[in-house]
């Protein structure tokens, strides 16, 4: 069997390989009650760091289960949905919003993974209240919400808010978190790592030239490598 034949979001723990650093600061920044903004190109990994985060974040934050929400906004569709979709993620028996949602999260906390937020950028069916309310509920020591973001793009270039109105959604995340292609050397142990125990082996210069064509892309290193395992598998 093909070991590289991961598509899109890992959530799957064995699975997943690395991150190892990143994700101790998220879980850091989490246990102060910090939101976090996580920033990197399409399919270098964020999705499944927030699937991890799930996963081990009750261990690591003792939290339950329950307190990580995820919303995916590739399926959302409007502010409404949005609300909707965050609502039942709480366990709530109504949508609500504003002053009766925050009355109804007094005295919990939630960890909030928002997948692919650039479709809050549709001006047509996001109004910019969405974000504010957000920035409410998670603004503060004692705020219910602490929110872990992941974009393509930085917060403050997706959303050119007026910081002479509220302090703009990058503020409350700061300066966000650098999701990156893996390093070389990276690469070479992931490469290693799915090989273990299999009889079809990649050679250190194999290894590099999967590197040099795909920069470490986790996404595009791993369709490579499939490539290869399947053209060394036949002979």
């Amino acid at each position: 069997m093909n070991p590289f034949g991961d598509r899109g979001c890992i959530r799957e723990p064995g699975r997943f390989f690395g991150r190892k650093p990143l994700l101790q600061r998220i879980f850091n920044e989490l246990h102060k009650g910090s939101s976090l903004s996580l920033v990197g190109e399409s399919q270098v990994g964020k999705s499944s760091i927030l699937a991890m985060v799930r996963h081990w974040g009750p261990k690591a934050l003792k939290l339950a289960p329950e307190q990580f929400i995820h919303v995916d906004m590739q399926v959302i569709r409007n502010e409404d949905e949005f609300f909707e979709a965050l609502c039942e993620e709480l366990q709530l028996i109504e949508t609500l919003r504003g002053f009766r949602l925050n009355r109804a999260l007094q005295g919990k906390r939630y960890i909030v993974c928002l997948d692919e937020i650039e479709k809050m950028v549709n001006q047509q069916h996001f109004t910019g209240s969405e974000r504010e309310e957000l920035r409410g509920f998670a603004d503060g020591a004692d705020a219910p919400l602490s929110l872990l973001i992941a974009s393509r793009s930085p917060l403050n270039v997706l959303f050119d808010d007026d910081p002479t109105r509220t302090s703009p959604l990058h503020g409350l995340c700061g300066a966000p978190l650098r999701v990156d292609a893996f390093s070389q050397p990276e690469a070479q142990a992931f490469l290693t790592h799915r090989l273990t125990g299999n009889a079809v082996q990649f050679t250190p210069a194999q290894m590099q030239q999967l590197y040099d064509k795909t920069g470490g892309h986790p996404a595009r290193l791993q369709a490579a490598a499939a490539d290869l395992y399947r053209q060394l598998a036949k002979r």
